[in-house]
């Protein structure tokens, strides 16, 4: 197992893989922020518009933004198949072995 897989494994172990997904969204888009203005700059737009605390804060609010709708989209599109996931490997492990339907979807679409 790759050293990824272990920090993953251990992290999940815990309880805390959305804390670190939601930390790493969070930073990632503070990131985008603060080096967005740098971009625009390079663009040809004036840096004295640009590094006005007022568009400067707005890019780094923006990229804070987007930073919590991609962890809120992965939450939402995670988090239920995976404690679906995990009910069923409880049932499993207590020696249930009917089938309790489909993971993700009902099967009646």
């Amino acid at each position: 197992m790759g050293l990824q897989n272990e920090v993953l494994c251990r992290l999940a172990a815990r309880g805390s893989l959305f804390r670190v997904l939601f930390l790493s969204m969070i930073v990632m888009g503070l990131l985008i922020g603060v080096v967005f203005p740098f971009f625009v700059v390079a663009l040809g737009l004036p840096s004295g518009m640009v590094f006005r605390p007022s568009f400067f804060g707005a890019c780094v609010l923006a990229g804070l933004l987007v930073g919590e709708i991609n962890y809120l989209l992965a939450r939402f599109v995670l988090a239920i198949p995976l404690k679906n996931l995990a009910g069923m490997a409880e049932r499993v492990a207590s020696g249930d072995l009917k089938d309790g339907g489909d993971l993700f979807c009902s099967r009646e679409l």
